[in-house]
């Protein structure tokens, strides 16, 4: 008590003040943390049926430079929301306040993202550069809107390295309109969910930050988080209701894709004199998904329904772009047309696969995608692409549960995954190795599945942006030259083929008259997670895979082999990694590498016999001969 009495007449500051200071933090809040939220009050109001309020009120104290973004002292908004007031006041280490912007200080721009052709997105932001560190940030918003189809998310950890010494957010609505909500990852923290009759607040108090580990799960997998939808809403002026997923698809099907694909008469003709009867479904969709790639480009649009509802399929024919949902609902049309049925689908598209929520009825996703029936299975089409083959489910969208839309109503179903062998890459090599050292080498690899996403964008590329490829993946090889680039895009059978020669004066090492081979020359892996101790969360591996490597070399005259290396095995549950070298009758070296991954998540205290297996890998791939006179 006489700590805080005699601080007050030091520094003369209120308890309002002392609030935001740096001096009342407690130890455990600071630790591995860029900044700390002191206290948030997130209200959201959907009391009425066709309109949301939410008020934000977010203290935040910043360590150091790498936690500036955590601010976000930023509000979005259209042309059917209205930000009724936002501020930031800025503090001191010790809490007094040095800066206050008011609405009118926020500077007001487009949010076009580069590449939408319309978007009606705007961004209220202001820019506060730190003297110094630590400071103290108080955000205040109040944004009322007409949609209330997207219920923000409590989130009492945001993100990596920001703790929490308070946050709650509180929801009024409706008694007639209860809001569902699930709660995750909750139980380790101090975190008290509250319902009431017309409210439901939540509560979280004194959250350490969280320190990231390489290769672990995504971040929303483990930490705190609250999600909450209604049964009844508004999107944008239109209302809509679901408490199941079958209604919910329902409703997209009556008021967001109903009326939007009908086609000109010229087209339909068009597109049915390309299709004969005697074709399969799937023969038909892939003469149809070729018409589209001819046809149209992507743009990105988003206006409307809450970028929701999809252009008129007469109007994409007519302008020949769209966005996701206007392809996909473009394509659907088409298919409609030579009597081929499919589905509307939307997902959460990224390269971390992110479900569905299967047991809260939502508005969620980022993208849409079409689906085909084929028997029992389904052909996945990614409509914005001119490039993706039919039927290959990119690394953006497989695996993953997300929403079709059918005559039935929504349902939930997984995207096609892939097995590691599906995630096929076969190199193939023939080196000659000249007196002096340098090698000239012939390369042929066959890209199949997930790893023939890593190539294909290789056919539209020039041939400066070629080599540039192939000099950056073999950066570990001194002066390598690379011409006679061909390429192959098997896009019936999704793989992507390649030959090349390449040539490398100084690849070869010396000691003395002797020569040190290098034996893996096309496929060397040099990496190696950090060590980590006390390792907190599951280690994944995100994409399995299977590399084979098999390099024939030709060696100097006068020159052979001292000893070869002895056959190598490493066996794990995280994948198997085998190489052999022999010498052949013709005295030629024949090397083979077998490395294959297993996709999953994995217990955190594997993670050192990951990091083991890896640096075994990295080792054994600069395994070396020695060739004498």
């Amino acid at each position: 008590m006489k700590y805080v009495f005699f601080l007050l007449l030091g520094l003369s500051i209120n308890a309002q003040d002392l609030a935001k200071s740096i001096l009342t933090i407690d130890s455990t809040l600071t630790k591995n943390a860029n900044s700390i939220i002191r206290q948030e009050l997130i209200t959201v109001d959907v009391t009425k049926r066709d309109q949301m309020t939410t008020l934000i009120s977010r203290t935040i104290t910043v360590l150091n430079d790498n936690g500036d973004d955590k601010v976000d002292s930023y509000q979005h908004y259209d042309d059917q929301t209205i930000v009724k007031n936002i501020e930031l006041y800025v503090y001191n280490a010790f809490g007094k306040e040095i800066e206050h912007y008011k609405k009118r200080d926020f500077k007001d721009v487009s949010a076009a993202d580069g590449f939408s052709l319309y978007s009606d997105d705007r961004l209220l932001y202001v820019e506060y550069i730190p003297k110094s560190y630590p400071y103290t940030a108080t955000f205040i918003s109040e944004v009322k809107s007409n949609t209330n189809a997207f219920l923000p998310r409590w989130k009492p950890i945001r993100q990596y390295a920001s703790s929490t010494q308070q946050s709650t957010y509180k929801i009024l609505f409706d008694p007639s309109n209860i809001p569902s909500y699930k709660a995750t990852n909750i139980a380790p923290y101090e975190i008290n969910i509250a319902e009431g009759v017309s409210e439901i607040t939540c509560v979280a108090t004194m959250l350490p930050a969280i320190a990231y580990e390489e290769h672990a799960p995504q971040f929303s997998s483990f930490a705190p988080q609250v999600m909450f939808a209604l049964k009844t809403f508004s999107l944008k002026g239109v209302l809509g209701n679901g408490s199941t997923w079958s209604e919910f698809g329902s409703w997209m099907d009556t008021r967001l894709l109903k009326g939007t694909e009908e086609l000109p008469a010229m087209t339909v003709s068009e597109i049915n004199s390309l299709v004969t009867t005697e074709m399969s479904d799937i023969e038909k969709a892939r003469v149809v998904y070729q018409y589209l790639q001819d046809k149209v480009r992507y743009i990105s649009v988003q206006i409307g329904i809450g970028g929701w509802k999809p252009m008129l399929a007469s109007e994409v024919d007519r302008l020949s772009y769209g966005d996701c949902k206007a392809l996909t609902n473009y394509t659907k049309a088409l298919l409609n047309a030579v009597g081929v049925p499919s589905y509307y689908t939307v997902l959460h598209s990224g390269s971390r696969e992110h479900d569905f929520t299967n047991d809260l009825v939502a508005m969620q996703g980022n993208h849409v995608i079409l689906a085909i029936p084929d028997g029992e299975e389904l052909v996945w089409l990614e409509c914005t692409s001119q490039d993706i083959p039919f039927g290959h489910v990119p690394n953006a969208n497989d695996d993953r549960d997300v929403l079709i839309v059918t005559e039935e109503g929504g349902k939930i179903v997984h995207t096609k995954s892939y097995e590691a062998a599906d995630n096929l890459q076969l190199n193939d090599g023939t080196v000659l190795i000249l007196e002096n050292g340098e090698i000239q080498a012939a390369f042929k690899r066959e890209s199949k599945g997930l790893q023939y996403d890593n190539v294909y964008h290789l056919e539209r590329s020039d041939q400066d942006e070629k080599e540039r490829f192939y000099k950056e993946k073999w950066d570990y090889i001194n002066g390598i030259e690379v011409t006679d680039i061909a390429l192959v895009n098997n896009r019936t059978d999704i793989v992507f083929s390649e030959t090349l020669k390449a040539m490398s004066a100084n690849y070869i090492s010396f000691a003395g008259d002797d020569m040190l081979l290098t034996l893996n020359v096309f496929n060397q892996s040099d990496y190696v997670p950090p060590r980590i101790s006390e390792r907190k969360r599951e280690v994944e591996i995100s994409i399995g895979f299977t590399d084979i490597d098999t390099i024939s070399f030709t060696l100097p005259e006068g020159f052979h082999v001292d000893s070869m290396p002895d056959k190598k095995e490493v066996t794990s549950p995280f994948g198997t990694y085998d190489i052999v070298a022999v010498i052949e009758d013709n005295g030629t070296i024949s090397y083979t590498r077998k490395l294959i991954m297993n996709k999953g998540i994995y217990a955190p205290d594997t993670y050192d016999a990951y990091r083991s297996f890896l640096k075994k890998i990295a080792k054994l791939d600069k395994t070396k001969v020695l060739l004498t006179q």
